[in-house]
């Protein structure tokens, strides 16, 4: 299957919050004009480009800046040249990651009906969260965003929690997560801060690769004891799909950068959206189509990057999994030195966080075929509240994988 994946920055990095931590604000540099909003004929050219490319699945992720600034009718606007042009045999999939502040009654039933799947971002308890997401007053945002998490349950919308790791929530794994568990939320993404100043300093904000092994560890622990199947988070998934079918899931382990392209507000196209600079810029859709894009000899050169691996990794015993890791952890301050990549800042990290997974590989592999043999038998669906969960946890089905559906 023909697959397409974009990652579309409509109002580039405008938002209506000041993190201290937001890497795309660099992007005001390339794009120093105030209207930084995709213009319809731009945004009509986008999906009837990436429709033509005759792809059998599409992926539309809008993203920012605060992507709901372009509006509601902007998102709209895309809905419907969707339903317009899209081909008989193709699946249109929109996602949309916002930091909820725009979030109303309006948002929720357009994104319910449309079937958007939502990233909504959030670091933790109040405390944790407020330290580094402010408005532009300089006021916390916890409040706001929990509240647009609350219309979002009434109304049913899917949504996934997004989390940067930084300095503050990255020492409190358990506090962290038991505050999402306290609410329900099942599908969790962790980000590590890691940004530099112009000199190549590292930011104070910024995890080390130690710091980022020991929260996951401890994130485990908890994860396991309580959660798992029921709580998905995005690197613990990727780690079990390595290790029961050998598929990877997430473009930083693959051994190509070639996942998807990045649409700026004007029609600019960049290989990812932590490259966004003038020597990696692809084209833009006003002048070529996404297929010419897509075979640009600038975006072949980057997929190749990551093949740009230090010695050590050639012995190590999870290169097959990690492929020497995402090239933003490997760069200087500029990344501009894509011909001299350093080892990953983190891997420490996805050594330890993949051998202490290891320590339990064969009993999760176990629950895992015992889930799926239930769930293809039928027999899980008729499992009680009270009977023991079919995945061999030992608990209550009502108190395990009785709580909602998998995803396996």
């Amino acid at each position: 299957m023909k697959t397409l994946s974009l990652l579309i920055k409509p109002v580039s990095y405008q938002c209506n919050l000041n993190c201290t931590y937001c890497f795309y604000k660099r992007v005001n540099q390339l794009y120093p004009h105030n209207t930084t909003i995709m213009s319809q004929e731009v945004l009509s050219r986008l999906i009837i480009s990436a429709i033509n490319t005759g792809a059998d699945f599409i992926s539309f992720c809008w993203q920012g800046g605060e992507p709901t600034l372009a509006g509601l009718d902007f998102f709209r606007a895309i809905v419907t040249l969707q339903n317009n042009y899209r081909k008989q045999h193709q699946v249109i999939e929109n996602s949309i990651q916002t930091n909820g502040v725009l979030i109303d009654e309006q948002w929720c039933r357009f994104l319910q009906q449309n079937n958007f799947l939502v990233g909504i971002s959030l670091d933790g308890p109040e405390e944790m969260h407020n330290n580094y997401r402010h408005n532009n007053a300089g006021s916390g945002t916890f409040e706001t965003v929990m509240r647009s998490i609350r219309l979002m349950n009434e109304h049913r919308v899917n949504y996934n929690i997004l989390t940067v790791l930084n300095d503050i929530n990255i020492h409190h794994a358990k506090q962290v997560y038991r505050f999402f568990r306290e609410n329900n939320f099942a599908y969790l993404q962790f980000i590590p801060c890691f940004e530099h100043d112009d000199n190549g300093a590292v930011l104070p904000y910024s995890v080390t690769g130690l710091q980022l092994g020991t929260f996951y560890c401890e994130l485990f622990d908890e994860w396991y004891q309580d959660g798992f199947p029921y709580v998905q988070i995005r690197l613990f998934q990727d780690i079990l799909m390595y290790m029961v079918e050998r598929i990877k899931p997430s473009c930083t382990w693959l051994e190509y950068c070639n996942s998807y392209v990045v649409v700026e507000h004007n029609g600019d196209c960049y290989p990812c959206d932590f490259f966004v600079y003038p020597q990696w810029k692809l084209g833009n859709i006003m002048s070529h189509s996404i297929q010419d894009i897509l075979g640009s000899p600038i975006r072949n050169a980057f997929s190749m990057v990551k093949q740009n691996t230090v010695d050590e990794c050639n012995g190590c015993s999870i290169k097959d999994f990690c492929m020497g890791d995402c090239p933003r952890y490997r760069v200087n301050s500029t990344m501009n030195a894509m011909n001299a990549l350093n080892k990953s800042e983190y891997c420490t990290a996805w050594k330890v966080v993949y051998e202490h997974f290891q320590r339990y590989e064969g009993e999760l592999q176990q629950r895992i075929r015992r889930l799926q043999k239930s769930i293809q038998s039928g027999s899980f669906f008729h499992t009680q509240r009270n009977d023991s969960c079919p995945c061999g946890s030992e608990k209550k089905f009502k108190k395990c994988c009785g709580r909602a559906p998998l995803a396996l």
